[in-house]
């Protein structure tokens, strides 16, 4: 009985080892949870326990497996959390923020299908904003229509020489009318040593199956990064043309009197320092929205960081940003959990990588 058990042990344990290898399969996620204080809106001073204002709460699988000749097929699925309460953000859905299959070589690039990262949102997360649109996020006064994007296409190229580019596409999906709704994205850029440049550009068709004939939303995003050692430099330049190019982050009047109205031709402009020392990295940010509409709703946003590593996966952080809105702009404070109720924005938090 003993040999059998011995036996049984030990073939449970070839064949998980052999699956564990040919599955290549990972389990991560992040907790971020804080507090933070808005000030500022017509509601009046707001603290709460917030969930992922540095970078969102989260949990996901990632998994490849290689198929030979330097092919490889892969797979992200991904959740928001929040972490103060406990259930799931994007709309309460549970793989809300990736949920894709795909192929890879290293010689041709990849491609994957599903819900991803349009290639601007990814331009201006890793290219644009030093703080990853986390606390006093960039989109609080860049934002567009293509952050996400449901039942899309991505295609990345492989990397030749320090270029790269990439291509979307992302199916309306409504029955008669293949353009409407559909979204057109990509970028190309350069990245070697210290330097990383990109060019990013996102077409949304507002069109739907019963609203036609309608605008689109063309969103273009040049950035670039140079880490000169102390200190490493941003630089971010947007242009927003049509409906919906910039949405609010707030709807209705959180700063009380006639409701903000969405600019639908605006430029803007990102600057940032971040400077590390030992444990420690400070981020400071300025970013102008220059409406060129008549209504003239400009805003600028200044922002301040400060976040302390106990390790590779633990750090502590705070900031503090302000947004001045000039001629009855509505543009609210946010982080990457909430949008915000006011100009004002205070937080203190624990991130923690796993």
């Amino acid at each position: 009985m003993k040999r059998i058990t011995a036996l049984t042990a030990l073939a449970l344990t070839t064949c998980t080892g052999t699956a564990l290898a040919q599955s290549n399969v990972a389990f991560y996620g992040v907790m971020d949870l804080g507090i933070s204080q808005d000030r500022g809106g017509v509601a009046g001073t707001s603290t709460r326990v917030t969930s992922g204002m540095a970078t969102q709460s989260r949990w996901g699988f990632r998994g490849s497996e290689d198929l030979g000749g330097g092919l490889a097929a892969f797979f992200v699925i991904e959740g928001g959390i929040h972490g103060d309460v406990g259930n799931s953000t994007q709309n309460n859905t549970l793989f809300g923020r990736t949920s894709i299959v795909g192929l890879r070589s290293a010689k041709l690039g990849s491609i994957s299908i599903g819900l991803q990262d349009t290639p601007l949102f990814t331009t201006l997360n890793t290219v644009v904003d030093p703080l990853r649109n986390g606390i006093a996020r960039s989109n609080n006064l860049m934002p567009s229509t293509g952050f996400r994007a449901n039942n899309s296409v991505l295609y990345r190229s492989p990397d030749l020489n320090g270029f790269s580019a990439d291509a979307m596409v992302a199916a309306g999906e409504v029955a008669g009318d293949s353009a409407a709704s559909r979204a057109l994205g990509g970028s190309f850029g350069y990245s070697k040593g210290p330097l990383n440049i990109r060019l990013a550009y996102h077409n949304k068709n507002n069109d739907t199956a019963l609203l036609k004939n309608t605008a689109h939303a063309r969103n273009t995003l040049l950035g670039a990064n140079y880490d000169f050692g102390p200190a490493k430099f941003w630089f971010g330049y947007g242009v927003d043309r049509g409906l919906n190019s910039a949405p609010l982050n707030a709807a209705g009047s959180p700063f009380g009197g006639k409701a903000a109205t969405p600019s639908t031709d605006s430029s803007d402009l990102l600057l940032g320092v971040s400077l590390p020392f030992g444990a420690s990295t400070v981020v400071a940010t300025g970013i102008r929205k220059n409406d060129r509409s008549p209504l003239n709703q400009d805003a600028q946003q200044y922002a301040l960081a400060y976040m302390y590593a106990f390790s590779k996966r633990t750090d502590v952080y705070t900031s503090y940003a302000r947004i001045r809105n000039q001629n009855g702009a509505g543009y609210t404070e946010g982080n990457s959990e909430e949008p915000g109720t006011g100009n004002r924005q205070f937080t203190v938090g624990l991130r923690h990588r796993f």
